[in-house]
């Protein structure tokens, strides 16, 4: 399968100043209706056929680059690589035109009338580039491909050593070269013309598979000798690293990449697949700290086909460095805990504030609070330390989603209470809570409080879930109603939405219609994916706020993208393109290095936002704030007419700091 980028799939032609039409080329070949794989503005893998990639991306895309000789040569690449050779004629023969390299224009020119049938044109290009140029290693060894295919083996034959002796580190040249003294002469003519070649002046590839024979014959000091020589130097190329870190690897050599690659390492330099195979050794042996760093650059390439794959470094990694110490007992004498009083969703934090585009509650509206669930343990309880599981976050996405649920659903105005230990992160309460104390310290104005327990039997068991919700009554200091309930994680999503209701029915106020007209309340399938995404975004909050460090923050990644992932899914849903805004927003404030990741998908959110007139769209002047597009912001500064909301204009103000 083919991988490429793709940015639209509109079927419409780009616009372009040059009258130049590049007409498709008629064409019933079988292969055609292969499907390709690409990938949109989002990263998300895109099927189509292989006729629709040609007409409908490929082709358009030549215009707009017909006077940008590189850029119109990485194309005529691309599209050789795809088998669309009968479509690259006018295109490369533009490049003869533009092309201040003569050598390149020539030599693609050549390819491509060859892949035609058309060898005198193929001949006498390539004998113009060889007048302007000189002789060169690609324009012989594409002359000897011509002599090839006319059945002249002798032109052939003698042109190729030409361009060996002119290059010997063309690729092509050499590994064409030494395939054929394989084939006449066996093993002992290959390493006899790897060894001629490197004789030669210059000469540095042919080491490189010398090495390769040395190191499937246990010879590693030989190998690692070449390789020191070739690198010392410095004349290899881009490929260079992929090649000698995937043979060392092939070969059970792992450290010696870590020892010879990796201090070279450029990942805007080097190919892209060298950093996978040091990512490789550094997960084989164990070195999560130097994964991570890498893992990190090689994400801040935004490269949507190796997206998948770094993914699955990140987890091994982070595994790695939870598996050094997952629990760690505390003394809880010495933490200093606090309670945070969240006042409206959760996602509506990290937005500075938006408050002209979400309906507010009157300042009269009667009063609900919700405390972070309990948890529900069996044997002995302590103090300690752990990293976030399911039932952890539960604790506190359950609790933020009646939050949410009462905020959209009736005329209260709900606050979410969660304990947290400054510096560390949020509390987990085992067992039954002191209703006292909280009565003790809430506010006057409360109504209602509702707490919770949840509990799981433990990993793998076939046992229900236990969730048990109640609901006091401030004024008379007294419990109203307890619902206990049994579930498992497949059912989870329709039990919440059982308890929500119940609950709604019992405080009373309940709305018709959601406060805000976009939102929409979550199916029973979509409900655990977003209880997910709300107890990660309240771990962005803490980091936002400096109440936990960056340091505890795992898989930020994967946090960032779920619900952007979510968006994506259920692209008429509201609520989760606000929440990837939001959490970016988080991103912002606790200085994230992933954020230059995340723009082009931004802005492809933003555009079609604009095209299903989201609310989204109106959060644009965040977006240009989170990836420093300031002259974007500043002109919408300015066009703001004198008699614009002041609200809006204050969170203007908000951003623009």
């Amino acid at each position: 399968m083919l991988k490429r980028l793709l940015s639209t799939l509109s079927g419409k032609k780009s616009s372009s100043k040059s009258s130049q039409k590049i007409a498709p080329v008629a064409s019933t070949t079988a292969a055609e209706e292969d499907l390709i794989t690409a990938y949109d503005a989002y990263g998300r893998e895109v099927k189509i056929t292989r006729n629709d990639w040609r007409d409908k991306v490929f082709l358009p895309s030549l215009e707009p680059k017909w006077n940008d000789a590189g850029e119109l040569y990485k194309l005529v690449i691309s599209g050789l690589n795809d088998g669309f050779e009968k479509d690259l004629l006018p295109a490369t023969k533009r490049l003869l035109e533009i092309d201040g390299d003569p050598e390149r224009s020539h030599t693609i020119r050549s390819i491509v009338l060859m892949k035609n049938g058309r060898l005198d044109e193929a001949e006498k290009t390539l004998r113009e580039g060889i007048s302007k140029k000189g002789e060169t290693g690609s324009l012989l060894t594409n002359l000897a491909k011509v002599f090839t295919e006319r059945g002249d083996q002798s032109n052939s034959d003698e042109t190729l050593w030409r361009s060996i002796q002119v290059d010997p580190n063309q690729e092509n040249g050499l590994l064409w070269w030494s395939a054929v003294q394989k084939e006449r002469g066996g093993e002992a003519g290959y390493l006899q013309a790897l060894h001629t070649a490197a004789a030669l002046p210059g000469s540095w590839r042919a080491k490189l598979w010398l090495a390769r024979h040395h190191l499937e014959r246990k010879e590693i000091e030989s190998a690692r000798s070449l390789y020191q020589e070739v690198l010392a130097s410095g004349l290899y190329d881009g490929n260079t690293l992929t090649m000698m870190s995937g043979d060392l690897g092939n070969n059970g050599q792992i450290p010696l990449i870590l020892e010879l690659i990796a201090p070279l390492y450029d990942e805007h330099k080097h190919d892209t697949f060298t950093g996978i195979n040091l990512l490789r050794a550094y997960r084989e042996l164990g070195k999560a700290d130097e994964g991570q760093a890498l893992l990190a650059r090689m994400y801040a390439l935004g490269l949507a086909p190796i997206r998948q794959q770094l993914n699955q470094f990140a987890e091994a990694f982070q595994k790695m460095s939870r598996d050094d110490g997952q629990r760690a007992s505390i003394d809880p004498d010495n933490l200093k805990i606090s309670s945070i009083g969240l006042t409206q969703p959760i996602w509506q934090y990290g937005l500075r504030n938006a408050d002209w585009l979400f309906a507010q509650k009157p300042e009269a509206a009667p009063k609900i609070g919700f405390f972070a669930f309990s948890k529900n343990v069996s044997g002995e309880i302590r103090a300690e330390s752990q990293r976030e599981d399911d039932i952890g976050r539960l604790t506190r996405a359950i609790p933020l989603y009646l939050t949410e649920a009462v905020h959209y659903w009736s005329d209260y105005a709900a606050s979410c209470y969660v304990m947290v230990v400054e510096g560390g992160g949020p509390v987990i309460s085992a067992g039954p809570i002191d209703e006292n104390k909280i009565f003790d310290n809430l506010p006057p104005e409360m109504k209602y409080f509702v707490t919770g327990e949840i509990g799981s039997p433990g990993p793998g068991s076939d046992e229900p879930w236990m969730i048990s919700l109640v609901l006091w009554d401030c004024a008379t200091r007294s419990k109203i109603s307890t619902d206990n309930r049994e579930t498992t994680q497949a059912a989870l999503g329709a039990t919440v939405l059982e308890m929500e209701n119940l609950l709604l029915d019992r405080i009373g106020f309940k709305r018709t219609q959601a406060l805000d007209t976009f939102y929409t309340r979550p199916d029973a399938e979509i409900l655990p994916i977003y209880l997910t995404e709300l107890g990660q975004a309240l771990t962005l909050t803490l980091l936002a706020n400096d109440i936990a460090p960056k340091s505890s923050l795992w898989g930020e990644r994967a946090i960032l993208d779920w619900p952007l992932t979510m968006a994506l899914h259920w692209p008429k849903s509201e609520v989760p393109k606000l929440m990837y805004l939001s959490g970016l927003g988080k991103a912002l404030d606790y200085k994230s290095d992933a954020l230059p990741e995340y723009k082009e998908r931004s802005l492809q959110l933003l555009r079609d936002a604009e095209n299903s007139d989201s609310p989204t769209k109106r959060l644009s002047p965040l977006v240009w704030k989170i990836f420093g597009i300031t002259d974007a912001l500043e002109e919408h500064i300015q066009a703001q007419p004198d008699d614009v909301d002041s609200s809006y204009s204050a969170w203007l103000r908000r951003v623009s700091e």
